[in-house]
């Protein structure tokens, strides 16, 4: 790697490790990275951004516990249930073609958005069927394992449903979700050419460990600042960035259909 592709990479970082701290769906600065600076295929691209989300998940734990927001022990528990979903996405993930996976995408984003809108006036521990959180989570492992952007998106969907609905509290528990589902994704995909047999490493560990110091950095900043803004500056940055992620979602729909 160039001295410029490096910089560019650790900066990406940064920004998709305060963002996805906050809300979620900056893991297209990684891919943005992986392509244009880095030269990677989306093929690479997306496999190696699981070690900045890695980064992410770890630090914005560290983050939340230094400004004193311990997640609960139900956290915990609830992530072990991403990890058989995260290596079902990495499946799904060596199969898929661009267009099947802006369409998942967006999909996504549009039932965040609705999720955001309709959010009722009380904040609070909720009341959920026993298995709907666990069943939430391999979804959230899913989803990292097959996109990995817009993780935080669909965490925050899940468990302001099963978990808690206030945002600040969601996302110390996010934190938790993220550490255990990236790091089944990565080690899936680590595991990937020894189970497929043929098939080619999957991740640049150059880029992937560039892209991981920025997501720590970021991650870890932005914690404090969730905090001491709370629940209803997360949920503005929530909307505001959902928003932008869909309408870049569809622009590449369009473009993919077109050829």
């Amino acid at each position: 790697m160039d001295p410029a592709a490096i910089l560019i990479t650790v900066v990406a970082g940064v920004g998709m490790g305060a963002i996805n701290n906050v809300a979620g769906g900056a893991g297209i600065f990684a891919l943005w990275a992986f392509q244009y600076a880095c030269g990677l295929p989306l093929a690479m691209a997306n496999p190696s951004s699981r070690l900045g989300a890695v980064g992410v998940g770890l630090f914005s734990w560290l983050g939340f516990l230094r400004a004193g927001v311990r997640p609960r022990g139900k956290a915990w528990r609830l992530a072990l249930f991403a990890i058989p979903g995260a290596f079902a996405g990495n499946v799904l993930a060596l199969k898929a073609d661009d267009l099947w996976f802006r369409s998942y995408l967006a999909v996504v984003l549009v039932l965040l958005l609705v999720q955001q809108y309709r959010r009722r006036a009380n904040e609070g521990p909720v009341s959920a069927s026993r298995w709907l959180g666990p069943l939430g989570c391999a979804a959230i492992g899913l989803h990292m394992g097959f996109a990995q952007i817009g993780t935080g998106f669909v965490a925050t969907l899940v468990l302001v449903a099963t978990y808690d609905r206030d945002l600040l509290q969601v996302n110390a528990a996010k934190g938790v979700v993220v550490i255990t589902s990236s790091i089944a994704s990565l080690t899936g995909f680590v595991l990937a050419p020894w189970l497929l047999q043929g098939q080619a490493p999957v991740i640049a560990w150059g880029p992937a460990a560039c892209l991981a110091v920025g997501t720590a950095t970021g991650s870890f900043l932005a914690s404090k600042w969730t905090v001491v803004k709370g629940a209803h500056a997360v949920r503005k940055v929530v909307v505001v960035i959902a928003i932008l992620s869909l309408l870049e979602q569809l622009v590449q729909i369009v473009l993919l259909l077109r050829h």
